[in-house]
């Protein structure tokens, strides 16, 4: 086994995805970067699984640049914490197939309650590319590893396309190095900045 040229071949799998995505960016970008932007209460990030798991860091990420946000399960959006959502919220709803049964249902939910949603997935004629406000696509047809089936390139596009989309936005709002230390104070991070 050559551990080597098969870790080399996940990683070429996975910048080739990601160059994919950057060149794919452009009016759907805007007009989910522009809505985020534009939210009066808060970004709750939605998903199951290792989409779920991806929303998790999204929502971290988003609050740690200046944008308030929060992940909601979505199986458990269905057994009270939909309470968690209000109406002037947005929702970024994640399914790499964009058929994920109770990531659709809660977005469902959430268009009842004029909730704008932006979903995620790698297949624009999905379910929830259809019933999302703003759809972007990942651009990504094939998942990196040997058998082609665990979240590989999938998951790394899915947290890039947010990473653009929290860095830009947190750009648009003016938010600094101090603003961010406000929210970082410790660690090694926090100890950098507190030297600036």
């Amino acid at each position: 086994m050559d551990f080597l040229n098969s870790g080399k071949s996940v990683l070429q799998k996975e910048i080739k995805g990601l160059q994919q995505l950057e060149q794919s960016l452009g009016d759907d970008f805007i007009a989910a970067a522009g809505a985020i932007s534009n939210t009066k209460g808060k970004v709750i990030f939605l998903g199951l699984g290792k989409s779920g798991h991806v929303a998790k860091k999204c929502a971290a990420t988003f609050s740690s640049l200046g944008i308030p946000s929060f992940f909601v399960h979505a199986s458990e959006a269905f057994h009270g914490d939909a309470g968690m959502i209000s109406n002037n919220d947005s929702i970024v709803a994640f399914s790499f197939s964009g058929k994920t049964i109770e990531v659709v249902n809660a977005v469902k939910y959430c268009n009842q309650n004029n909730i704008t949603v932006i979903g995620i997935s790698g297949n624009s004629d999905s379910p929830l590319a259809k019933i999302s406000h703003i759809h972007l696509d990942i651009c990504i047809n094939n998942e990196a590893d040997h058998l082609n089936l665990a979240p590989t390139s999938s998951t790394t596009n899915m947290m890039a396309l947010c990473d653009a989309l929290a860095s830009a936005i947190s750009e648009e709002k003016g938010f600094t190095r101090s603003d961010f230390h406000q929210f970082h104070t410790g660690g090694d991070l926090g100890n950098q900045l507190e030297d600036k």
